[in-house]
Parts: C-alpha cells; sequence; structure tokens
C-alpha cells in the first residue's frame, strides 16, 4: 500500500503563507520541497479572487518547466470540473484554510474554461518567450525589424560559422594584418582547441564583450596597457631589459662569485646556478638572457634559493653574497611577474581583435537577415524599457496588462533578467499605477544551491539581493511581503539527504554550495523511509604496455572509465535481477518492481564514460536512453552523411569514400572492401569501384547511386538533397537498423540543421559541410518518459 507521509506543521504554514494572494513572497526552497506545488497553488488561489488570468505573468527558466507548471494548474483545475459539491469544497478549503461559499465554489467550477478562453489566457512561460512578444508588440520603439525571426540554437550556429568563415577568408586574402597576428598569437598559445573555444566563449558572451570593448575604445586594448603601466608597443625585450645589468650581480662581481664557488667547491652554485648564470652574461639577445638568468637565479618553481642552499665557506668568503643574490633574485621575481602581465596583456588583446570583428560580423549577418538571438531578447527588452522617450509609454501600456508577477528558479536569473522583472514591476508599488485599487504583488522561488546556469550569466546572489530590494519597496508601499523557507524534502529519504549534508558540513566543501550563513539542513517527511548511500573507491588509471607492432590491437578495457562503466552496469543488472521491489509504488494491487527506467546516472561531464556506459549496459541487455545531449557531427550516423557529402563533392576523396562502402549506406564488408582498395596503387578508389561494377551487380548499383547522388549535390538544395538519400533511398532505415532507435532522433536533428543552414542563407553543399564539421551544434534529447529505460 501506498505510504502515508506526515508533513510537518511549519511546511504547511509556510506553503500557506507563500500561495496567498494577498502577499508578496520571496521562498527559499530546498530541492525537492515542493516548490512548483506552491507556485502552481498561488495561481489557483489569485484566480479564485477572482484575478484576470491575462493579469499574471509566471516566468520559468526552461520550457519544461514552464510546461510542468501549466500541467499542473490546469491539471487542478480540470480536475476540480468533476468533484462534487462537497468534495470540491472540502479541496478548496485545504488550499486556503477556510471553507468556500455558494458563489466561490461555482466560480471554481468555472476557472477551467476562464483560463483556457480568457484572451491572452494564462501566460506561463520563459523569460525569453516573455522579452519576445513584448519586442513583437513593439518592434518599432525597440528598433528591431517588425518580422524578426528567432535564432534557435542550430540557426545560430551556422550563423556564427558563417562570421567565423568570412573572417578566416579575410585572413587568408591577407587583407587585415593586425587579425592575422592576433590568430597567430591565440594559436601559438591554445592550438587549434584553444581557438575553437575562444572562438565559442566570444560568441557566448558577445554582450558583455561588446560593451567592454567600446568602452576601451576599441579591440587594441591601449587602454589595458596604459593601466598596467606598459606602453602600446611595449615587447617583452624592453620588460627584460628592466633586471640588467642585474641589481647586486654586476660581471665583475658574477666573475669574483664564479670563481671563489669553484675554490669552494661549492657544488649546488656550481651544478644549478652558474652553467645557466655564464650562458646568461654571454647572450646579447635581452629574451634569451632573462631566461637564462632565470634558470640561474631561481628555482624550477620559480622560488629563489634558500640561505643554505649556498655553501657555508663560500659566503664566508663573499659577505655580502646573502644579502646581493636577494636582491638579484628579487629583481627576477618582479620582472618574471611584469613579463607574464605583459603576455597577458598581449594575448588578451589579440582575443580582443578576433572577438571585435566576429561579433560585429555576426552582428551585421544577424541584422541584414533580421535574426534576434536570446540574448537580444532579454537586452533588448532591457533598453527598451529602459529608454526615456518611449520606456515609460511601453511601461504604461504593461501595466495595464500585468497584476501579479511569479518567478520560477530565480535563482538561475541573470542580473540582466532581473532588470526586466524590476523594470515590469516598477510601478507596482510605487503609488497608483495605469489602474487604481488594484492589489499587485512579486512572487519568486528559488535556492542558490540549486544553480545551474552561471554559465549563462545566472547569478545566485541576485535572488537574495533583488528579495531585500523588493521587500522595502512593498513595505514602504504599505503592503505585506513574507520571506518564507521551505526545508523539507518530498522527494529524497534521511538517509541521501543526511549524507549530503555531511559533506558540506566541512567549511571549505560549504564555499562551493553556498554563501548563507545559516547551517546546511535539509531535512525530509520520508523520515521512516529507507535510503542507501555508497561510495565506490576510486578507480586509478592502470599502466598498459603498447605493442611494438603497430598493427596489434591496445586493449583500453583497463582505462578508468571503462571499469567504471562495467562496475555500474554489472550493479544495475544485479539490481533489475534480484527483483528489487520499489516502496510505496503499487500497480494491480501489487508493489512494482524495479526496471531500467528508475535508474538515473548522473555524470560530471559527458564524456567518454557515458559511451562505455551506453555499451556496457547494452551488452547487459538493460535498456538504456543514452545521453542528454549529443555531438551532432560526432554522432556515427551524421559522420557518415558527412562522408556521403564529400563523396558527392569530390568522387575522388578515397578516404570518405571507403568509410561510405562501410557504413550503413552500403554495408559492404571488410574482406570486399580491402580486395577494392589494396594494391591498386595511385588509382582512385572510384576507378577501381567501376571496373568490379562491369562484372559485379551489387558494385554497379552502388556506383549508379554514387552518380545519381553527385548529380542532385550540384543542382538540390542541401535539405533536399538529404531529404531524399534519407527518405526515398531508404537509407535511414537502414542506418536505424544498424545503430538502433536513438539514431533516428539524430537524423531528424541533422535535417533540421540542413533547414536552419538554409534559413540563414548558407550557400551549397559544400559550405554546409564545412560549417557542420567545425561549429555543429549539441542537440539536446528530451527523454521518452514512456519507455522503461
Amino acid at each position: 500500500m501506498k505510504t502515508v507521509r506526515i508533513i510537518p506543521d511549519d511546511t504547511l504554514r509556510g506553503q500557506a503563507l507563500a500561495s496567498d494572494p494577498k502577499n508578496s513572497v520571496w521562498v527559499s526552497a530546498n530541492a525537492g520541497s515542493g516548490k512548483t506545488h506552491v507556485l502552481a497553488q498561488r495561481v489557483i488561489r489569485l484566480l479564485l479572487d477572482g484575478t484576470e488570468p491575462s493579469k499574471i505573468l509566471c516566468l520559468t527558466y526552461t520550457k519544461a518547466a514552464a510546461a510542468n507548471m501549466s500541467n499542473r494548474v490546469f491539471g487542478q483545475l480540470g480536475g476540480w470540473t468533476a468533484l462534487s459539491d462537497a468534495e470540491l469544497a472540502a479541496e478548496i478549503g485545504r488550499i486556503e484554510g477556510v471553507a468556500p461559499d455558494a458563489p466561490r465554489l461555482r466560480r471554481a467550477r468555472q476557472l477551467f474554461a476562464r483560463a483556457l478562453e480568457t484572451p491572452g489566457g494564462l501566460k506561463i512561460q520563459t523569460i525569453h518567450a516573455f522579452c519576445e512578444a513584448i519586442l513583437h508588440q513593439f518592434p518599432l520603439e525597440a528598433n528591431i525589424a517588425g518580422h524578426f525571426e528567432m535564432l534557435d540554437g542550430q540557426m545560430e550556429s551556422a550563423l556564427v560559422a558563417e562570421a567565423r568563415r568570412d573572417m578566416l577568408s579575410g585572413i587568408a586574402a591577407g587583407g587585415d594584418a593586425a587579425l592575422a597576428a592576433a590568430f597567430e598569437m591565440v594559436l601559438s598559445i591554445g592550438g587549434e582547441s584553444g581557438l575553437d573555444a575562444l572562438l565559442s566563449e566570444i560568441v557566448a558572451k558577445r554582450d558583455g564583450l561588446r560593451g567592454f570593448i567600446d568602452e576601451l575604445g576599441g579591440g587594441d586594448a591601449q587602454t589595458l596597457f596604459e593601466e598596467f603601466g606598459f606602453a602600446g608597443d611595449a615587447s617583452e625585450a624592453d620588460v627584460c631589459l628592466e633586471a640588467w645589468p642585474l641589481p647586486g650581480f654586476p660581471p665583475d662581481y658574477f666573475a669574483s662569485f664564479a670563481a671563489k664557488a669553484e675554490e669552494t667547491d661549492a657544488r649546488t652554485v656550481i651544478n644549478n646556478i652558474l652553467p645557466s648564470a655564464r650562458l646568461a652574461y654571454t647572450e646579447p639577445d635581452a629574451v634569451l638572457r632573462f631566461t637564462h638568468l632565470r634558470a640561474a637565479f631561481l628555482k624550477t618553481d620559480g622560488e629563489p634559493y634558500a640561505a643554505s642552499s649556498f655553501k657555508k665557506a663560500l659566503v664566508n668568503a663573499l659577505p655580502d653574497l646573502m644579502e646581493r643574490y636577494t636582491e638579484a633574485a628579487a629583481a627576477i621575481v618582479a620582472a618574471s611577474d611584469r613579463v607574464a602581465l605583459l603576455r597577458m596583456l598581449q594575448a588578451t588583446r589579440a582575443a580582443l581583435v578576433i572577438a571585435d570583428l566576429l561579433i560585429a560580423r555576426y552582428e551585421r549577418l544577424k541584422a541584414a537577415r533580421g535574426f534576434l538571438d536570446f540574448n537580444d531578447l532579454i537586452m533588448r527588452t532591457v533598453r527598451l524599457l529602459a529608454r526615456a522617450d518611449v520606456g515609460p509609454w511601453v511601461q504604461y501600456k504593461l501595466d495595464r496588462g500585468i497584476d501579479h508577477i511569479l518567478v520560477d528558479e530565480a535563482q538561475d536569473t541573470s542580473p540582466d533578467q532581473w532588470d526586466v522583472v524590476k523594470r515590469l514591476a516598477a510601478e507596482f508599488f510605487a503609488g497608483l499605477g495605469a489602474r487604481d485599487n488594484v492589489s499587485r504583488t512579486i512572487f519568486a522561488v528559488g535556492d542558490e544551491k540549486q544553480s545551474i546556469y552561471s554559465f549563462q550569466g545566472a547569478d545566485p546572489d541576485s535572488f537574495a539581493t533583488n528579495g531585500f530590494a523588493f521587500q522595502a519597496q512593498v513595505r514602504d508601499a504599505s503592503g505585506r511581503f513574507e520571506r518564507i523557507r521551505l526545508q523539507h524534502s518530498f522527494r529524497s529519504t534521511e538517509d541521501v539527504l543526511g549524507a549530503v549534508d555531511r559533506v558540506f558540513a566541512a567549511a571549505e566543501s560549504r564555499k562551493g554550495l553556498t554563501r548563507d550563513e545559516e547551517p546546511i539542513w535539509h531535512p525530509t517527511i520520508r523520515g521512516s523511509e529507507p535510503g542507501y548511500v555508497e561510495v565506490w573507491p576510486l578507480i586509478e588509471p592502470a599502466a598498459v604496455e603498447e605493442p611494438d607492432d603497430w598493427r596489434d590491437a591496445i586493449d583500453h578495457a583497463s582505462a578508468p572509465a571503462v571499469v567504471l562503466a562495467e562496475q555500474v552496469a554489472t550493479t544495475i543488472r544485479r539490481w533489475i535481477d534480484s527483483g528489487d521491489v520499489i516502496e510505496g509504488r503499487v500497480e494491480d494491487g501489487r508493489a512494482r518492481r524495479l526496471g531500467p527506467g528508475d535508474v538515473l546516472v548522473l555524470v560530471r561531464k559527458r564524456d567518454r564514460f557515458v559511451h562505455a556506459l551506453s555499451r556496457a549496459l547494452k551488452n547487459r541487455d538493460v535498456a538504456v536512453a543514452g545521453a542528454d545531449r549529443v555531438s551532432l557531427p560526432g554522432h556515427i550516423a551524421v559522420k557518415d552523411l558527412i562522408a556521403l557529402g564529400r563523396v558527392a563533392l569530390q568522387p575522388g576523396d578515397d578516404l570518405s569514400l571507403a568509410a561510405l562502402l562501410r557504413s550503413p549506406v552500403f554495408g559492404i564488408g571488410e574482406d570486399m572492401l580491402f580486395e577494392l582498395a589494396w594494391n591498386r596503387g595511385r588509382t582512385p578508389l572510384l576507378s577501381v569501384l567501376r571496373g568490379r561494377a562491369a562484372t559485379d551487380a551489387g558494385l554497379a548499383a552502388i556506383v549508379q547511386k554514387l552518380d545519381q547522388w553527385r548529380t542532385e549535390a550540384a543542382f538540390k538544395p542541401v535539405f533536399e538533397f538529404y531529404a531524399a538519400i534519407l527518405g526515398r533511398d531508404g537509407i535511414r532505415t537502414r542506418m536505424i537498423a544498424r545503430l538502433g532507435p536513438a539514431a533516428g532522433e539524430i537524423l531528424d536533428e541533422f535535417l533540421n540543421f540542413c533547414l536552419a543552414a538554409e534559413r540563414t542563407g548558407l550557400p551549397g553543399l559544400e559550405s554546409f559541410l564545412a560549417t557542420l564539421e567545425s561549429a555543429g551544434p549539441d542537440i539536446k534529447r528530451e527523454m521518452d518518459q514512456t519507455r522503461d529505460e
């Protein structure tokens, strides 16, 4: 039977206060403590009090959260329509704490239809969707195209790739020496992967970078150099000269020092200092000389030698040695710091030069085609509401349509997003707004410990800061403001949460979780239910000897990721086979046994462990949904389609043709491929294939299909080309048969990217393939909750 759980009185009181529509409320809620429930109850109580559905604005951070909240509200309102009067009265009394009268019961039965039929309806949406609606309503005031179109993730990737390609083409043409020098420096520091990471970071943080570059007066960063005491044309040699002649160790003193060291047999000096020092004192180049000085006078960790490193006889022979050495070492350390600072500034300048041009090109492409991205939605809305000439009028129009703002997952709201909320609520507590005698409230719920979107600009501290700011505004306007903490978890057990609290009880661990001074405590209403936490020992890498013969396979089964994946998969298989019963779950009067869909594996990052685990689970016949995010160009099915496109464009690309022949597209065996490719000299693989096709009907069909695709690639748009191949030619069916059902989702996303590339104006198959390989997006997969995986 289902376990009966007793909800503590303080939790019930907190939920009642938080859902009371007469209060403005700031809720700090632990994970699983019912914050979505409280949000839904507050919306329902607002509707029961007679608030028009269109006057309520619920802002969430993700579409999934918006859908969850909407389902809860409409599910409960829909359920009310089928209850008897007594049942409905009891339900409303449980929510509001008092029994409803007849008019309130009648209104409750009408709420479902009113929420559905009211023009504008109940606004439960992401903050980006809300900002998009505002900009569509006021395009002229926002100075944007009235027909603007949103860039989704795939279209943005395609547009960024085009801007990047334009920039690289400019370098290849030799049109911008400063840009070429910047690229050369970035590549020398970080290599190709570092350049890719830099370009991605520039695009992700382009708004802040654009403002920073404008404040500096351009991408040359002259102001930065001046701020740190460097001339704009300062070189590393100039800084190295600051430590030459070396203070305390002029050439004549060094000669005496070297002679005395050898005379007294000071081994540390002879072995560690003198070899590099002698090179330094004869080196004319300032940078090389300074490198030798550092190697001579400092240890390998960059610290000066201790006094004990110098032999006592040497110190006695040169009484002022330690004083001179300390002075010389300090000068070298100071110059080293200056060199490091200069290198950092030069690297920063290179990055800013690239950012200045890349952002400008991306923005031009976007504006020319009437696109806005998600960053634009927030920034354009903030600018619109902040404009002195039209901002007050826009806020007046919005003020007439919103009475209550509810913010979900507030810990992941960025400062710019908070700016939108604050400007929307600016008139709520500043006297009478566009409508008189109307109760206006602000509600937010969040928990800084659950913030996961800092990489997108979320600032957990803003949750508390804005809470105190709204509290002052509400109370100054004689309104009711409540600060509430919901701590009891409905989701997890005492054993699990107790383990979490023990981990973060240590001060050094706590710093990474919260700045709140209160003790970290996660109580639960499931105190009597069992929980289990098992900590496995770390798996250290095992030494694997690589064979001398490169043709022999290397055994990677001992890699830590593979070993751990095997352990996890074995454990899950054992749970399923042992017939473990899920406590409290009842189906058809019987407790349900644990299945694959009851297991969730959390990982720190999506690395090779994810693939190893999927393989290990499949080998044990455990249904697995796979990773929630997949690199589109990294998936094997997409790699095969890229190879197909390469062959259609370049029939002489033997490697792509070999990959295509071996793929599910044609599926020829290893032996056949070897026969075609071996001992052919310089003859292209396709020519060999054509020759064999004269006597082999199967190979003749392959050649015919390749010729057909080559013709279509020359004339058809990218989407039409690949859609025909996957559908008409049956390639989709073959790939799913070989790679499994998950490949179908990837192929759908691949076609979506084809469409996105066309919509952004990307010309031709070759440009498409280059974009896909260099800047293909990551695909977020929605897990199918109906499958037991």
